[in-house]
């Protein structure tokens, strides 16, 4: 039976692989423009201040489209995200795989799509890759970089290095999970994934980057990547010591949180790496697939993208990092445990990871090829009963 369901996804695999690389409630007020984040946005996805503006309020109605969607829907729900038509103008969609389809006319402004797969039904395939990517009969998984929910697409994508589609351990990967080839698409990468090592959001310490400041009753600290120390690894901010991390995982996830001094002072702002400016952090609310996202490090700054694809699973090569999300919005070796942030001023994730180049970047990398990976906020600070510093 391994032998035949190799075989069958092999001709899988190798037919399929193509090369290539909520948001805050409605009642909350409009922010006013974010000048360092207008500019940001205008370098790397070319969003005029008017189609910012519009992608915020985007943002406000999809957790009441979101509710509407689950409730309508039930299990056939297929996901909700933010799409940009050719003009870049934002619109909230929302997918279902029932037959006859339904309309959300409660909810104005949202497009309906009909799809194949269930939300459920994709985040089941990521789960069951996930488990066997963690057999303890599985062999190294060389070759496979990544997997993840790609909701716009509705399908999991798996990325594999070139070649890697006819290598054995990745064919008993595949059929361990025994998942329904037909939600599978396969891409090829040469662009290998690695953790990116080498109080405000953003700044440097040790060789990684803080991402925001917390505190756990009267102890100060912040949140960052889980591979960036294990428990007890010292934290030095400008050759000066501060503290300690106190909880790390990795892998698994790539969370911790470390403690800085009593006098230091937390302040609820990501660094824009352009002189003083920052830009305020009001809440840590997740923002949809597609939403505009921006994130802060020392090795590469402030870089902006979006959100492509939630729920994936990355290969570092020393173990699997799961329940990631990834955007096209580039970053470097050192940015890693830096801040995420949405244009509405909401955390969303510390920085895990990227497919980078040789320059320890993958900033050289066209947009449409880039994988960049956050490790999410919200399950951060309630997995170490933290509470995020806000502005």
């Amino acid at each position: 039976m391994m032998h035949a369901a190799r075989r069958t996804l092999a001709v899988a695999v190798l037919s399929a692989v193509a090369i290539g690389g909520h948001a805050f409630a409605s009642d909350t007020p409009v922010p006013k423009l974010d000048a360092g984040m207008v500019t940001a946005l205008e370098r790397d996805l070319g969003m005029t201040q008017a189609q910012y503006l519009a992608s915020v309020d985007a943002e406000r109605q999809l957790p009441d489209v979101e509710t509407s969607a689950k409730r309508i829907y039930g299990d056939s729900y297929a996901g909700t995200w933010i799409e940009h038509d050719a003009a870049g103008n934002a619109r909230v969609l929302v997918a279902t795989s029932a037959r006859g389809l339904k309309q959300l006319s409660a909810v104005d402004g949202a497009q309906t799509r009909q799809v194949t797969y269930s939300l459920y039904q994709l985040d089941q395939a990521v789960q069951a890759l996930d488990l066997s990517s963690n057999s303890r009969i599985a062999r190294r998984l060389d070759g496979v970089q990544s997997w993840g929910v790609d909701l716009p697409n509705n399908r999991v994508v798996i990325t594999l290095s070139p070649g890697a589609g006819r290598a054995e351990a990745v064919l008993e990967f595949l059929a361990r999970s025994d998942v329904d080839t037909g939600l599978l698409h396969f891409e090829e990468s040469d662009l290998v994934p690695t953790p990116l090592i080498n109080i405000y959001g953003g700044i440097q310490y040790n060789t990684c980057s803080i991402g925001f400041p917390v505190t756990r009753g009267a102890t100060k600290g912040f949140v960052t990547a889980g591979h960036c120390g294990g428990a007890g690894t010292t934290v030095r901010i400008g050759g000066t010591t501060v503290g300690s991390f106190q909880a790390s995982n990795y892998p698994g996830s790539d969370a911790a949180w470390a403690t800085v001094r009593s006098q230091d002072t937390l302040i609820g702002r990501v660094w824009q790496h352009s002189g003083s400016t920052t830009t305020p952090v009001v809440g840590s609310t997740e923002t949809a697939v597609g939403s505009a996202i921006c994130r802060s490090g020392y090795r590469t700054g402030w870089r902006c993208g979006t959100i492509t694809r939630t729920n994936v699973s990355v290969n570092y090569g020393d173990g699997s990092v799961n329940g990631l999300r990834e955007s096209n919005a580039c970053a470097g070796q050192g940015d890693s445990g830096g801040a995420w942030i949405s244009t509405a001023g909401h955390g969303q994730g510390v920085t895990s990871g990227g497919a980078i180049g040789t320059d320890g970047t993958n900033c050289g990398v066209a947009q449409s090829q880039r994988r960049t990976w956050y490790q999410r906020l919200t399950p951060m600070l309630s997995s170490y009963g933290v509470n995020l510093v806000t502005n």
